[in-house]
């Protein structure tokens, strides 16, 4: 395969020395894709998500533990049993405030909207998690730069839980 460029620069990425060894292949901007249905008209039409500088997607799973002792042999220590508990699934993205999805923001927060979400795995072999899809919740919104004296872009901050978690499918 050869070298990626680097995002905005059609030079090639710098050859490291590899002395034979197995280095991974990267991802980079664009491999993964967030989309969003932000149109309530057509609930079920994606389109990428404009002006995002960084996204974190996080899925954090609550680990229960107990201290239980042997039944038959009290002498015995004691150990401790941990299970799974329950997932919460949350992305935030930051954005420049594009203006082709500022109103649509603004009402997803202030409306308390249910938005469906989708971030696209780009080139998924088959039988990898191609799409992972939730509805989301904006709970905190913020629009940051308003009224800056330097001219520079309005950004957005948007803190986002899956309704009810996501759902993974696998490229065919």
């Amino acid at each position: 395969m050869p070298p990626r460029a680097f995002p905005g620069n059609d030079q090639p990425a710098p050859q490291l020395e590899t002395n034979d060894m197995a280095i991974p292949e990267l991802s980079y901007r664009g491999d993964v894709v967030v989309m969003a249905a932000l149109n309530p008209a057509a609930p079920a039409t994606f389109t990428n998500f404009c002006g995002a500088t960084g996204i974190t997607l996080a899925i954090e799973n609550s680990v229960t533990e107990e201290t239980v002792g042997d039944c038959d042999d009290w002498s015995l220590p004691s150990k401790v049993v941990v299970a799974y508990g329950a997932q919460n699934v949350t992305m935030t993205i930051n954005a420049q405030f594009a203006k082709s999805n500022r109103d649509k923001l603004i009402r997803w927060a202030a409306d308390q909207l249910l938005i469906p979400l989708r971030l696209h795995m780009v080139d998924a072999a088959a039988g990898e998690v191609e799409y992972i899809d939730g509805i989301g919740m904006l709970p905190s919104f913020n629009i940051d730069g308003i009224g800056n004296t330097t001219g520079a872009a309005l950004t957005s901050t948007l803190n986002i839980r899956f309704k009810e978690g996501v759902e993974f499918t696998n490229a065919a």
